[in-house]
């Protein structure tokens, strides 16, 4: 079963979005930043304006996929850590995140967690990606991170319209093979790379969605929302919170984490080697990234919030 809480009026359902947000423990600054996040092309090749995939945040949805979806599906609110869908169910629908933050976890299939193992923010996929066109049940739980509005997608609208416009058909499958490749590099991360090599990979991951390139003594820094909480962030990257903490500890002692509220900046040069190693771990494609994470953000659009 899907859960439905009602179709809200949009203008009150944003109010009413921002204002729980600031009676819980998520700000309505770093919601604000969230809904903001950066989009980009999917199939750029080149470096000046390729985009590589990261672990843990799937792509952004096409716009055009994004216009088809709100179009013809029903939108549904949800209150933090409310389940998407019920398990060992068949899903034939497509869930589009249009506010808040959503998240995906692989714990017990019959005891679920309300930690994150990956991450869906506004335009970006909630579920569905692994089983529209199979059905087949999903494996894990699926859930609100905080309190979100999805757009649902049933396979019987949706198919037909995407039929009747390859090119759309086509920007669905490239988008369901980078959220496979995605997934990919995080099981790839998990397995082979140390914790503090898996908590910077997730920090850019989230920055290449959310960071602003800024300067500080002469050197660039990024500037970007607090990446999630401290219990996520430890499951994100398959590490005990004591090893978490032992690092953020360490990253602010030598003053390469700086938190300032709800946001956060450190030096880019900080993250260089574990941009180097995703790079590296890439196979030979019609794709070329940038060589080094500063070129990469010196090509990406900027973000314009006025919040940070």
């Amino acid at each position: 079963m899907i859960l439905g809480l009602g179709v809200p009026k949009t203008k009150q359902y944003a109010l009413d979005f921002l204002w729980e947000a600031v009676m819980s423990n998520v700000s309505w600054e770093w919601l604000s930043a969230v809904q903001q996040g950066r989009q980009y092309d999917l199939d750029a090749k080149t470096p000046d304006c390729a985009v590589p995939i990261v672990p843990w945040i799937h792509p952004p949805v096409h716009p055009k996929l994004q216009n088809l979806i709100v179009r013809i599906g029903r939108k549904i609110q949800l209150s933090r850590q409310d389940k998407l869908i019920s398990l060992d169910r068949s899903i034939s629908h497509l869930a589009l995140v249009t506010s808040g933050v959503t998240a995906r976890n692989f714990g017990n299939p019959i005891v679920g967690t309300e930690n994150a193992a990956a991450i869906s923010p506004p335009g970006h996929i909630a579920f569905g990606n692994l089983n529209f066109f199979t059905e087949r049940p999903a494996f894990g739980h699926y859930f609100a991170l905080t309190k979100a509005e999805v757009v649902v997608c049933n396979k019987e609208l949706l198919l037909p319209a995407l039929k009747a416009d390859p090119e759309l058909f086509v920007l669905l499958v490239r988008h369901f093979e980078c959220c496979a490749l995605s997934d990919r590099i995080g099981f790839a991360f998990m397995a082979f790379a140390p914790v503090e090599e898996r908590l910077k990979a997730f920090v850019i991951s989230w920055a290449v969605h959310y960071a602003k390139l800024s300067g500080r003594d002469g050197k660039p820094w990024l500037t970007m929302p607090v990446p999630l909480t401290r219990s996520n962030r430890c499951l994100l990257a398959n590490a005990s919170s004591v090893s978490t903490d032992t690092y953020l500890k360490r990253w602010k002692d030598n003053s390469v984490w700086i938190r300032n509220g709800d946001f956060v900046s450190c030096p880019i040069s900080f993250l260089e080697e574990t941009y180097k190693w995703m790079r590296k771990s890439e196979e030979q494609s019609a794709y070329s990234y940038a060589p080094t994470l500063l070129e990469l953000f010196q090509h990406l659009h900027e973000i314009r919030s006025p919040l940070y």
